[in-house]
């Protein structure tokens, strides 16, 4: 009778092991069938239709991919958020789905399409070993995604915002000590801003109205008339020549390519602000109905690979948020261990105070 029990238990045992086993998804089983299915199907499709960065820089990082796939085609288009979500709207009311994915940083119209059903979730994609291991990532996964349900919204890097700089060389560093001082009147006419319907500008104008108030806003976004630039070439000129020696929202890339000019960037100041961490453009946005859905998936866990963000990541001078990839812009890393005490520019949570900032810019600079 002892033998009798000891079988049944024993076939529990199994039993148990086998539901345990089946109720496993496909890639924790055998993820490197799910890579070869992928890898195929991708090469059948033979191409992708992606929105990226723009910049020489981050368009020959990307385009690296085809060295690796040959048999994929890669179309990249640089759009700026605020262009490329109406574009896409625009479109999907004709019933085009033209886009796999996007290569940027969400802003508030990237939520809305989240929140009514036109976006896709990236992280059933991930299926690499080293992209779905949460000591990849500084955070683990979670950290990686911008969006409360931790699903949609991915980001690879991570870096403190530059919310503004000055030339240094014309005006003496006691005299813009922190972000408060923008609203002294003898800034007035002297401030250059990008274009704040979304992108850097509006992420740190967001983050300046749920630090220091909107009446702060208004004074600097109002009364101190800053000038709107939608060329960052021609903005980080003019911070050098000192036409406007205050800039506001400049992405980080245009300093990479000031630098590459042959320019001298050892001027240009930080104004000392609120800590904002932010993805800035590194990170992946999916509208749904990807036409190319293997190749999407494909090169969504190639980018988000160690190898790909050790060469990217020095040449596009952004942090990776990868834990065995180095920093490759130590002015701006951010400080992990007080990253509570951050906020987080391009976070759902943060999109109230940005949709605040946006209806303040509207008012004020129209």
């Amino acid at each position: 009778m002892g033998r009798g029990i000891r079988r049944k238990v024993g076939e529990g045992v199994v039993a148990l092991a086998l539901i345990l086993l089946l109720a496993l998804p496909v890639r924790a089983q055998d993820w490197q069938a799910d890579w070869q299915r992928t890898i195929a199907a991708a090469k059948k499709e033979g191409q992708l239709v992606i929105s990226g960065p723009s910049g020489s820089a981050w368009r020959e990082q990307l385009l690296a991919f085809e060295k690796e796939y040959p048999e994929i085609k890669l179309a990249i288009t640089p759009v700026a958020s605020r262009d490329f979500w109406p574009r896409v709207i625009k479109e999907r009311e004709a019933g085009q789905k033209l886009w796999d994915f996007r290569i940027g940083g969400p802003d508030h119209v990237a939520y809305q399409l989240k929140r009514t059903g036109n976006m896709a979730p990236v992280r059933p994609l991930l299926i690499l070993p080293e992209v779905t291991d949460p000591k990849s990532w500084y955070g683990g996964i979670d950290g990686t995604f911008l969006d409360s349900e931790k699903r949609y919204f991915f980001g690879f890097a991570i870096y403190e915002e530059n919310v503004a700089y000055y030339n240094g060389k014309l005006i003496p560093e006691v005299e813009l000590p922190d972000m408060r001082s923008l609203a002294d009147p003898r800034w007035t006419g002297k401030i250059s801003m990008a274009d704040p319907r979304a992108g850097s500008p509006l992420t740190g104008s967001g983050a300046l109205l749920r630090i220091y108030g909107e009446a702060y806003l208004r004074q600097v976004m109002g009364e101190r008339k800053p000038v709107i630039v939608k060329e960052p070439r021609q903005q980080v000129d003019w911070l050098a020549s000192g036409r406007y020696p205050i800039s506001i929202g400049l992405p980080s890339i245009t300093f990479v390519e000031y630098a590459a000019r042959g320019a001298n960037v050892d001027g240009f100041r930080k104004i000392p602000g609120p800590h904002v961490w932010t993805q800035g453009v590194g990170g992946v946005q999916m509208p749904e109905g990807s036409p190319h859905p293997n190749a999407t998936k494909l090169y969504i866990n190639w980018l988000a690979s160690r190898a790909v963000q050790a060469r990217m990541m020095p040449i596009v001078k952004l942090n990776s948020r990868r834990t065995d990839v180095a920093i490759a812009d130590p002015p701006n890393a951010v400080d992990y261990a007080a990253l509570d005490t951050y906020v987080g520019g391009q976070t759902e949570a943060q999109q109230e105070y940005q949709a605040k900032a946006a209806a303040v810019l509207r008012e004020l600079l129209q």
